[in-house]
């Protein structure tokens, strides 16, 4: 059953984030709930543009609560930049902060 609460978010992702987001499907982690850890750890940041490498992306779909999605038309708004851009970018931002960690998990 869905839940009303939640909205959906569609963003394009490289090969590699989707790659490592998906192996940590193991570790109970979603592409979602990675998500809204990155809106919420990174979200007072200022975000790097990515260089588009020509490489073809993975499009996904991502659920949010409300409040996620309030806290990400902020970062937009403040970013100038659409609501998947935004969130694209916290994702890039929080797989590097991370990436060490996340490497070792597997």
């Amino acid at each position: 059953m869905r839940n009303i609460n939640k909205k959906e978010i569609n963003i394009l992702l490289t090969p590699q984030q989707h790659s490592l987001i998906a192996r940590l499907k193991e570790t109970g982690l979603n592409m979602s709930s990675l998500s809204r850890l990155a809106i919420r750890k990174f979200g007072a940041a200022v975000l790097e543009e990515k260089i588009d490498d020509g490489t073809k992306s993975k499009r996904v779909v991502i659920y949010l609560e409300a409040d996620d999605i309030i806290k990400l038309e902020s970062i937009a708004a403040r970013e100038s930049i659409s609501k998947s851009e935004a969130l694209r970018r916290l994702l890039a931002t929080y797989l590097f902060v991370n990436e060490d960690a996340l490497n070792r998990l597997f």
